[in-house]
């Protein structure tokens, strides 16, 4: 009994063996098979034909172009900003905003802490988050 328990899994595992054989086996035809036959419409390719790349070249040295002309386009408007900022007159200027949006920020939140309903108290929580990102803003972006 123990003989023939032994041969019938040795069986199975042959089939099983011979299905994962044939299935590779046809994967493998079917795929560099049907690219090998050279169909016009076969969709299984490998690179570019001489066209294609041609194009595709053509297609990325005009976005070369147009990315060097934004690049030039961005490094004048960081020289004006750059210039702006150095002007004493810019310091003063952003200070100003900033006081004036933390004190604006100060007076919602304590409206939103005298309210008397929620609905007043979270709005005007709502009103001081919005001045309190712009103020964060100012804060990491200038100067």
């Amino acid at each position: 009994m123990k003989k023939e328990t032994m041969v019938l899994y040795l069986g199975y595992a042959a089939l099983a063996l011979i299905g994962i054989y044939f299935t590779f086996g046809i994967l493998k035809v079917s795929g560099e098979g049907l690219a090998k036959l050279g169909y016009e419409n076969n969709f299984i390719r490998e690179g570019f034909n001489e066209r294609e790349e041609k194009e595709m070249q053509e297609k990325l040295e005009k976005k070369v172009k147009q990315g060097e002309q934004t690049q030039k386009f961005i490094d004048d408007i960081k020289d004006r900003m750059n210039a702006t900022n150095d002007m004493d007159e810019y310091g003063e200027v952003v200070e100003i905003e900033k006081n004036t949006f933390d004190t604006v920020i100060r007076m919602y939140v304590q409206a939103a802490m005298l309210a008397k309903d929620n609905g007043e108290r979270e709005a005007n929580l709502k009103i001081a988050r919005t001045w309190k990102q712009d103020l964060d803003l100012i804060n990491d972006y200038t100067i």
